[in-house]
């Protein structure tokens, strides 16, 4: 979150400045001043920040504007800020440009007191040519303008309302005022969550959204794991998500010719590269290794990720509670597995990418943080051991058996089928590509549908 602080030092008189916080574990961290340029005599205030999360829009009198306050946006990535831009006169004026707002469709509000207008400050909207990169910009009318100041408009994500603040006078007692807005209109839209498969956001994941429309876009995700973007009637979508040591998840979208508001939800788990996956929902007839018919689609998802990702191999872990000797749970554990693969197998996967494992009782789960949400008799970190389980009531020790009894898969490698019997790169994999198509990051290869 970026905000404007206005700091007060009888001593030492201060500008606005703009500062950030970022939240973590649904707490936001200690503010901290941004650092645009080394100029500590202008005004930094007022910061948007684009859809794509690439460009930090802001206010500020600095050196270089067309007369008082201009908008200005600045390139940001992972290593910092770039050079800063005037948006030039498409955008600014003599007078005051302050307020910008970003919204998902590309288009900028701001107010600006040096258009004419009706009167004081007056909401504008501006949309840039992505060819000639100049702004069109348009007055919005009466009632959101006014003869006084209208400022700091801002959307309720992708829906044509919001709030906007205002001087006007209206009978009420103060100054500024809080007002909102709504037009009519009939919108398409997606909402995507991008998790780990424990359930906590990542912020730092990417989402490719392609169309068969023409439609190729990446998304930025927000700090709380979320998106949205406008989608389109009859068009089907591709989003693909990803983040750095996390399998790839895909995700399918039609959107039918329907003339009514829709917001459509997606939900994105990306599974660990570093530590085992539990495949949810397997399961096997009592004391048997025979998978139980409710198990299909589990598997079949499974398959499903294999067949669409060649390059994994994985190994299937299947796991018993406390109960019973060692080699019983040894022998049963590893039938299980076997049964997996063997279901897997049956189905078009290759016996090389597949290794069965049996661990019996061997390996009790670690309490993960979803698992004290939960279960809150839990304790983050705890190994499920038989001494730890019989310490338990009755039916807290049937929670932590049913949690040990699991079939997980590990991920073993990303390189399956990339070399030749004499370790080279195969070339037949090396495809064409054009110089300007940017592709998503494959994280190894690896996706996991």
């Amino acid at each position: 979150m970026y905000l404007t602080v206005c700091r007060t030092d009888p001593q030492y008189p201060r500008m606005a400045e703009i500062w950030k916080s970022t939240r973590t574990d649904a707490k936001w961290s200690k503010a901290q001043e941004v650092k645009i340029t080394a100029d500590t005599l202008s005004i930094y205030a007022h910061p948007a920040v684009s859809p794509d999360g690439k460009y930090l829009y802001f206010t500020s009198d600095m050196p270089g504007g067309y007369g008082g306050p201009d908008l200005w946006r600045v390139p940001m990535d992972e290593h910092g800020m770039g050079a800063v831009e005037n948006l030039g006169p498409d955008i600014n004026t003599a007078g005051n440009e302050v307020f910008p707002t970003c919204r998902p469709n590309g288009e900028l509000y701001f107010s600006s007191n040096g258009r004419g207008g009706m009167g004081g400050l007056d909401i504008y909207r501006a949309r840039e040519d992505t060819v000639s990169h100049h702004w069109s910009v348009s007055h919005l009318p009466a009632p959101v303008n006014s003869y006084a100041d209208d400022f700091s408009m801002t959307f309720e994500g992708l829906h044509n309302r919001g709030y906007f603040s205002s001087n006007r006078s209206t009978g009420g007692r103060g100054w500024d005022k809080i007002f909102e807005f709504s037009y009519p209109e009939i919108l398409q839209s997606v909402k995507g969550w991008v998790y780990e498969q424990d359930g906590y956001e990542l912020p730092a994941a990417i989402v490719y959204m392609v169309g068969n429309d023409g439609t190729n876009l990446k998304l930025s995700v927000k700090s709380d794991g979320s998106f949205e973007q406008e989608v389109k009637p009859g068009v089907d979508y591709l989003f693909l998500a990803t983040c750095k040591g996390y399998l790839n998840i895909r995700n399918q979208l039609s959107v039918p010719h329907v003339q009514k508001t829709e917001e459509y939800v997606l939900q994105f788990p990306l599974p660990s590269i570093s530590i085992p996956v539990l495949v949810r929902n397997v399961f096997y007839a009592f004391d048997k290794a025979d998978i139980l018919e409710t198990s299909k689609p589990a598997l079949e998802r499974l398959t499903q990720l294999l067949q669409e990702n060649p390059n994994i191999t994985i190994e299937l872990g299947a796991h018993c509670d406390y109960r019973g000797t060692d080699s019983y749970n040894d022998d049963l554990s590893q039938r299980r597995a076997e049964s997996v693969v063997g279901y897997l197998r049956q189905h078009g996967i290759e016996a090389a990418r597949l290794t069965p494992k049996g661990y019996g009782k061997r390996q009790p789960k670690i309490v993960t943080q979803k698992l004290v949400d939960t279960y809150p008799f839990l304790h983050l970190g705890d190994t499920l051991t038989e001494a730890y389980i019989k310490r338990l009531p009755p039916e807290q020790q049937e929670d932590c058996n049913a949690i040990n009894r699991r079939t997980e898969f590990r991920v073993l490698r990303t390189t399956y089928g990339l070399f030749d019997e004499k370790g080279r790169l195969r070339p037949d994999l090396i495809k064409p590509q054009d110089a300007e198509t940017e592709e998503p990051a494959d994280n190894g290869g690896a996706e996991f549908y």
